[in-house]
């Protein structure tokens, strides 16, 4: 019988999976499970926060890359350049997930052509996680939408300065005496 989905929740059921299966991986597949879940997520969420007039993570992250950019050159970058590496850095940050989802690319390149991956999967699962964190964290819902549907576990564990678990702890070197 069909039923009536929320796909806010769907994406926080995949994030909260994929952060699970990154958290307590074992093996490059659930690596690579977590980069397909955490980009579905973004694929509900960023929509979403377009609607609202906030940037996702990754167009920060592109206009980072801009800003770099223009800095190191010493000039303001053109429309065009801008555009340029605006869609560049765009496909960079989503490039595993991509790559993962599909095989070819329509008529430019045979799916035959497009069957190797090189990557470092745990650090494509850890930089997309995040995105897909913050992105879920700037959408327009209520924490007691979160809580009435079951997922305050998820709106604790994202609310957290480490939800990964990846941030190295950090430590002074002890002082010594002697002057």
């Amino acid at each position: 019988m069909q039923q009536k989905y929320d796909k806010r929740l769907i994406a926080a059921d995949m994030l909260e999976e994929a952060i699970s299966k990154f958290k307590t991986a074992t093996s490059d597949l659930d690596y690579i499970q977590s980069i397909l879940l955490a980009g579905a997520s973004i694929g509900i969420t960023n929509p979403l926060l377009s609607e609202n007039q906030k940037q996702t993570a990754h167009e920060k992250s592109a206009e980072n890359v801009i800003r770099i950019r223009e800095y190191g050159l010493g000039r303001q970058l053109s429309p065009q350049e801008r555009k340029d590496v605006f869609s560049g850095a765009m496909r960079f940050n989503k490039q595993a997930y991509n790559s993962l989802k599909h095989a070819g690319k329509g008529k430019q390149l045979a799916a035959s052509d497009d069957l190797e991956i090189e990557t470092d999967f745990a650090v494509e699962a850890e930089e997309l996680l995040w995105a897909a964190i913050e992105d879920f964290k700037g959408l327009p819902i209520s924490p007691e939408f979160l809580i009435d549907n079951g997922k305050n576990d998820l709106r604790l564990l994202i609310g957290r300065s480490d939800p990964l678990g990846t941030i190295p702890e950090m430590y002074s070197k002890p002082r010594s005496n002697t002057q």
